[in-house]
């Protein structure tokens, strides 16, 4: 196994990074739900060349997946782990969060409410009761049988709910478009594989490399898969519907490569030319790929994934400059329960629309439906998520997969 050493510890500006992005993903997400605001504050349509910083949202998640790899490798492996015993846990995490993503994308469409016995907004928010009971975080004075029953309770509730969902196509749940905690589990557990694999190298240069060299394979499967004729129903054209996932997992092995480059210790004293070499590295590479790849979040091609990764290296270099070099870190506590609770965080706004949506209530007033006072409500919605979640956090309310 590698020599490289990377401690086990968290890292304020990679906090930062990430509750900085969990805001702009509750706030993009009311967003979307607003009328008449400019394009730049919306998706781009999948055909469409080019990106906004909405589309720069879910692959910054991405990134800081992937810088967060090391750092939880080497806790796994400093508890005594070996590679089989974290690679087990890489699986339990990513299969958790496809089973979450499947039912979450379950309850924004293809739902047939009257064929069912529950209202749908009932339906949703015992999802996410069992949710919590299942991935809470319990207090570590309770026994390991005490944690146990409400976890066997959350997963039989989840397997009524299963039971009693309806589908508007007269069949139950189905993966649709596995939801975007889903996305993130499958790019997790393919990029994980990878980072293990590369923790056999012996070298920093080696493991560095290996990193990098695994993120293109990924960006040149996306291009081989995307070729090939496939027919309809076959094993290859159900690979190419989940073609995207080869980007999303590129994009996690270069958040993985940065990190790497930032603080593992042979390669850490260099880190201000390394980081320089890289955002230049890849912001050239995104440009060259798009001469051939236009860019689409929705299709996740790699081009979208390069620029991602090019913009997402830039904003957390220039994270790390202002709070660990430069020591400007008062204003990151605003950020620091997101980015200790981040899918607690995420999932918030769904509960409290399905409590309002069963109480008779509509969230929003029509006032903030459309114009500048819907982007103003989407920027008081996300701070008042980001409260919630500080609070709830400070109660001992947190998500731990």
């Amino acid at each position: 196994m590698t020599q490289l050493s990377i401690a086990a510890q968290r890292v304020l500006s990679i906090d930062v990074f990430r509750g900085i992005t969990i805001l702009t993903m509750v706030f993009v997400n009311e967003l979307a739900g607003v009328h008449n605001i400019p394009s730049w504050m919306k998706h781009l349509p999948a055909d469409v060349d080019g990106m906004t910083f909405v589309d720069l949202v879910f692959s910054a998640f991405l990134f800081i997946v992937g810088m967060s790899l090391p750092f939880a490798t080497a806790a796994r492996l400093k508890k005594g782990d070996n590679l089989k015993q974290v690679f087990a846990h890489v699986l339990i995490r990513s299969l958790s969060l496809i089973v979450i993503g499947v039912f979450m994308v379950n309850t924004i469409s293809g739902f047939d409410e009257a064929a069912m016995l529950l209202p749908m907004d009932l339906w949703v928010l015992l999802m996410y009761a069992a949710v919590l009971l299942i991935w809470c975080s319990y207090p570590r004075r309770w026994p390991a049988l005490g944690s146990l029953a409400p976890k066997l309770f959350g997963a039989s509730m989840l397997l009524v709910l299963w039971y009693l969902y309806r589908g508007n196509n007269g069949q139950g749940m189905t993966t649709q478009w596995w939801g975007i905690l889903g996305l993130i589990g499958w790019a997790y557990l393919m990029a994980s594989i990878v980072y293990l694999l590369s923790l056999n190298m012996h070298h920093a240069g080696t493991h560095l490399a290996f990193i990098i060299i695994g993120a293109l394979a990924l960006f040149a499967l996306y291009f081989g898969f995307a070729a090939i004729q496939a027919e309809a129903g076959s094993a290859l054209a159900i690979v190419q519907e989940n073609n995207r996932n080869n980007t999303h997992a590129a994009i996690v092995l270069a958040g993985a490569a940065l990190s790497t480059l930032f603080y593992n210790t042979q390669l850490a004293p260099g880190k201000a030319l390394n980081g320089t070499v890289f955002v230049a590295l890849s912001g050239i590479l995104a440009v060259l790929i798009w001469q051939v790849s236009p860019i689409s979040k929705i299709w996740a091609t790699p081009s979208w994934g390069m620029f991602s990764i090019f913009f997402c290296s830039l904003i957390f270099c220039l994270t790390y400059w202002l709070v660990d070099a430069r020591g400007y870190t008062r204003w990151c506590q605003f950020f620091a329960p997101a980015a200790a609770n981040p899918l607690l965080v995420y999932i918030l706004p769904y509960i409290l629309i399905a409590a309002f949506g069963l109480a008779g209530i509509h969230y929003r007033p029509a006032l903030f439906g459309s114009g500048m006072a819907g982007v103003l409500w989407s920027v008081g919605f996300a701070l008042v998520i980001m409260w919630i979640g500080a609070f709830l956090s400070r109660l001992g309310v947190k998500l731990k997969l």
